[in-house]
């Protein structure tokens, strides 16, 4: 017997597995540089771990890992995706937690148990979606966002956003660092994302 699984355009409220959408505004009203403590408030049964207050990393034990439902990426069994597209093959093979920031999505696509007829054996407990930002229509926008609070922590965001036509570009950047809440906790990370598209047609 084989199973074929196909990709198509589908209701959520006709599948059989459990899909939640976290959208932008939910990602800008929790004012989190990350995407990861966003998707642990709104998302049933994801949960991180962390180390210290700002920095996930790639692996597990004090470096922070991804779960959903009890499956973890390191393991290979939760896929994490940009529009689409697997980020399976980051460092020792899992997702690479720290690289999933809040400028650069537009929202988050969560689908909750096996997918792996769809998706492959990484997607055994679930997947998560990540669609990027595009300006809807023509013109530019540039935000700038900045926080500062307790044990020096620093968060900085610059976006710039332009659509021409069928021509879009999105350009981010983010700096942020803290001191931690105790020695050897500090943390320092550079960010960027780039993203250039053009839309042949609308239909």
């Amino acid at each position: 017997m084989v199973v074929t699984g196909a990709r198509q355009k589908t209701d959520v409220r006709h599948l059989s597995q459990t899909v939640s959408i976290v959208g932008r505004a939910q990602i800008e009203n929790s004012r989190q540089s990350s995407l990861l403590p966003v998707l642990t408030e709104q998302i049933p049964g994801l949960f991180v771990t962390s180390r210290g207050i700002m920095g996930y990393g790639v692996s597990n034990g004090a470096a922070g890992s991804i779960s959903l439902r009890g499956l973890s990426g390191s393991s290979a069994r939760l896929m994490v995706m940009i529009d689409g597209h697997p980020q399976y093959a980051g460092i020792f093979g899992h997702p690479i937690a720290d690289a999933y920031q809040s400028f650069l999505a537009e929202r988050v696509e969560v689908l909750r148990g096996p997918a792996s007829v769809l998706y492959g054996s990484n997607a055994m407990g679930g997947v998560v979606n990540i669609v990027t930002r595009k300006m809807q229509e023509d013109g530019f926008n540039t935000s700038l966002h900045t926080g500062y609070g307790s044990y020096n922590t620093l968060e900085t965001e610059l976006t710039n956003r332009i659509r021409k036509g069928g021509f879009s570009s999105v350009l981010s950047g983010s700096y942020n660092r803290t001191d931690g809440h105790r020695p050897d906790m500090g943390f320092e990370q550079y960010g960027g994302y780039a993203k250039l598209g053009y839309e042949i047609s609308r239909n």
